[in-house]
């Protein structure tokens, strides 16, 4: 089936094409298979300590200078409200999520969260409960009681500023293409399908998402599809980093220790 057939697939479709492909992927040549190694543990970047301060060190030290979201190119001020007049939003007006910025992952918290105990089954930790003795989110579980989640999750590699509303729209979507079962906000370019649960970004976005992507496969060991990976090596060669990336990884690696290899040794990937 052609990659473009499978994209227009229902999510619980191409999981099981995914499966049957994962039972036959041992039986290919070593040149076939998926392979990667992530970073040793003691080289992973040091990232903040709670989901507060990484918010910080994005608005306060990463774009500082750089005000503007991700996928719609909004100005937002000091007070992280967003300007719907200067990125054509002004649909948006009413709803209040549009009027704020909030740090987005590229790569979805809940796909490297939801397949650990902690976020499966809070309730099991001592940690995971509040003074109140309220039980914590899986998320906030995850980020008191696993180190590898919380380096993950607070890793600015792969926070960008995003307009709330369209940060919820897009919610855990993978990316790809949409056609026309994609809905457009206003004059912002991304497209998102509730139906195939997937997002579209602008081009000038793509890019950046895929070295994202893979830099958190490689960093952290989280599996991709070969899919998604042909469409990542696909973006990154089309796209080739701005001036803007390199110097936003530049800020992140002064601030983290480790940079992405994928946007400061840039190179066409197979």
């Amino acid at each position: 089936m052609p990659h473009w057939a499978l994209d227009l697939l229902p999510p619980e479709l191409r999981q099981g094409i995914h499966q049957t492909r994962g039972m036959v992927q041992p039986l290919l040549p070593d040149a076939w298979r998926y392979r990667h190694e992530p970073v040793p543990a003691e080289v992973l970047p040091v990232t903040a300590a709670n989901w507060s301060l990484a918010r910080r060190a994005l608005y306060e030290r990463v774009h500082a200078d750089r005000p503007h979201t991700f996928y719609c190119g909004c100005r937002y001020d000091g007070d992280l409200r967003v300007d719907l007049g200067s990125c054509g939003l002004e649909s948006l007006v009413t709803e209040s999520r549009a009027l704020r910025v909030e740090a987005e992952h590229v790569f979805p918290a809940s796909w490297f969260g939801q397949s650990r105990r902690c976020w499966q089954e809070p309730e099991r930790y001592e940690a995971c409960r509040s003074a109140s003795g309220r039980t914590l989110s899986g998320r906030e579980c995850c980020q008191r009681v696993d180190p590898g989640f919380l380096a993950a999750h607070n890793d600015l590699h792969n926070l960008y500023p995003s307009v709330g509303y369209i940060n919820g729209r897009r919610s855990n979507y993978d990316w790809g293409r949409v056609f026309w079962f994609g809905d457009r906000y206003g004059d912002c370019e991304i497209r998102i399908s509730r139906w195939l649960r997937r997002a579209e970004p602008p081009d000038a976005a793509k890019g950046s998402i895929a070295r994202t992507m893979l830099y958190m496969r490689d960093t952290y060991g989280f599996r991709l599809s070969r899919w998604d990976e042909r469409r990542y090596y696909a973006w990154n060669n089309q796209y080739p980093p701005d001036a803007w990336e390199l110097e936003r990884n530049l800020r992140i690696k002064a601030i983290q220790g480790l940079g992405n290899v994928y946007v400061e040794s840039w190179r066409m990937l197979p």
